[in-house]
């Protein structure tokens, strides 16, 4: 690839184009259609057509690699929105009117402001019973999307089943307002799609179960595995160290934590939220003669949820934002009792001969091939960017 190539975030160039209005071909003075589609889909570009393109929407290429900001969209959203409860798809054991949480009159629907930021009758709905398990079904049609909220508990017994018995299920799309008069609006592509990645998002941190149109997803939350990322020194000289694979988040994986952290210095542990997982930094111990770089002895290690496809790729698993806060708390006061995710199962056999193994919270020195494969590309689609440090098998 030519070094005076760029790359553009395609998501940014999608908004700034619907920020301007009007079909593309509106905006390609002095480039092909076929090109800004390229751009849009995220390909590399010239710079001499990246500075055209920022130029033609009154913008500048350093704005056209930034991601949106949600407060960019939201501007663009339109500001009314109606939510109805609607019946279930299938035979609940019991339905839950979703009118309960959003509101509304007797007819069961509410005007309310945009699905986004979770402050919205949505967010109400998702807030609403939140005892046990939650499976969260996403469908979208005609510019209208349907959340469903099933909600299961698991069955008393060493099987772990889920026992689903009830559903609560919400409709919403935006307005346009004229006067007192509200009729259905059509968003552009771009809002459209950017409300749909944005409620999937929320899915995955609100939910256990999520069934999203065209995804396969796994039927029980035992099948999700903890993936651990370790990576050495400070954020600009960062490196990955290695990876490891744990069999269940309630077994391997909390013994491997615990006996871990027992052994050091609390104050040398940082834990927080992360992306869709837990991040655990270990700070580097301070020399007692100065010594350069000598922070890039910091420990970094990630944790994710993820699951086995059938085609043998990882793809990500939800974990509940609530539950995470509650096992960081409970790690930060070394509660160790605390340590555990109510929506996901309770340790349960597997039949593997390794299924007593106790693995250490450390790189596997000994990662299959098939499985090193698999974490990269769930984290970066283009593994040869990865820099491991020697030694790592992965």
């Amino acid at each position: 690839m030519p070094k005076d190539t760029i790359q553009l975030n395609p998501d940014k160039v999608r908004l700034r184009i619907a920020e301007a209005g009007g079909p593309i071909k509106a905006h390609a003075v002095g480039l092909s259609e076929k090109t800004i589609h390229r751009i849009k889909k995220g390909a590399r570009t010239s710079l001499a057509t990246a500075h055209r393109l920022a130029a033609i929407l009154g913008t500048t290429v350093e704005d056209l690699q930034l991601p949106p900001g949600r407060d960019e969209v939201e501007r663009q959203l339109p500001h009314n929105w109606l939510y109805e409860g609607v019946m279930p798809s299938g035979e609940p054991r019991q339905h839950f009117p979703a009118q309960l949480a959003i509101g509304g009159d007797i007819d069961g629907y509410i005007v309310d402001r945009p699905p986004s930021g979770w402050h919205d009758p949505l967010d109400a709905l998702l807030k609403w019973h939140p005892q046990g398990g939650r499976k969260i079904v996403l469908r979208r049609a005609a510019h209208a999307y349907l959340v469903e909220l099933h909600y299961f508990e698991y069955t008393p017994d060493r099987a772990q089943e889920l026992n689903y018995f009830g559903l609560s299920a919400c409709r919403f799309f935006a307005l346009a307002r004229t006067g007192d008069e509200f009729r259905k609006a059509v968003l552009n592509e771009f809002n459209a799609d950017w409300v749909w990645s944005d409620l999937r998002r929320l899915a995955m941190e609100r939910a256990d179960i999520v069934d999203v149109e065209g995804h396969v997803a796994p039927a029980h939350p035992r099948d999700y595995v903890p993936v651990a990322r370790f990576f050495r020194g400070m954020v600009v000289r960062r490196r990955l160290e290695g990876i490891r694979v744990f069999g269940q988040l309630h077994r391997d994986f909390r013994w491997a934590l615990i006996q871990y952290l027992e052994g050091l210095d609390p104050r040398r542990v940082h834990l927080s939220t992360h992306g869709l997982g837990i991040q655990i930094q270990i700070a580097a111990v301070r020399p007692a003669v100065y010594a350069p770089h000598w922070q890039d002895d910091e420990l970094c290690i990630e944790v994710d949820l993820a699951w086995w496809m059938p085609d043998g790729r990882l793809a990500p698993a939800p974990w509940r934002r609530e539950h995470r806060e509650r096992i960081v708390a409970a790690l930060a006061e070394r509660n160790w009792a605390a340590v555990h995710s109510p929506g996901l199962p309770l340790s349960y056999p597997t039949g593997s001969a390794d299924d007593d193994d106790e693995p250490p919270l450390a790189p596997d020195p000994h990662v299959p091939a098939r499985v090193a494969k698999a974490v990269m590309a769930l984290y970066c689609p283009e593994p040869e960017r990865w820099e491991i440090s020697d030694g790592a098998a992965a």
